[in-house]
């Protein structure tokens, strides 16, 4: 039970310093689309693809399925503070999507929003 809590704590951090990063409420930031296709342009051929589908996936709203295809990413290559930074971006709106249309938040998107975060940032 502590450890979940901790888990939970921790996560919470992560939010936040994801929210700062990405910087909180500003208008004219840059859609996480373009952020992450900008971000990994210089990858390989395998991992643009799952740029390309996590994009699509999100653009479309399937919020969970683009969060999948980063996830992906990040389980095969390690990313450099750009990346992170995108990711972040793509966490960030897909959070503010589903404040906006609740039914969004399913557990699923909640699961794939924290496998995410995890392994970008690390368990602490």
């Amino acid at each position: 039970m502590r450890k979940a809590l901790t888990e939970i704590g921790c996560l919470m951090a992560l939010v936040i310093v994801a929210v700062t990063v990405v910087g909180c409420g500003r208008k004219s930031a840059k859609p996480a689309t373009e952020q992450l296709q900008q971000s990994f342009e210089k990858a390989d051929a395998a991992t643009k693809e799952e740029i390309v589908q996590a994009n699509s996936a999100f653009q479309a709203g399937d919020y969970t399925a683009a969060l999948a295809a980063m996830d992906r990413v990040v389980q095969t290559q390690a990313i450099d503070a750009a990346q992170k930074q995108a990711v972040d971006a793509l966490i960030l709106q897909t959070r503010q999507a589903a404040q906006q249309n609740p039914k969004l938040n399913t557990p699923e998107l909640y699961k794939a929003t924290t496998d995410l975060m995890q392994r970008v940032h690390g368990e602490n």
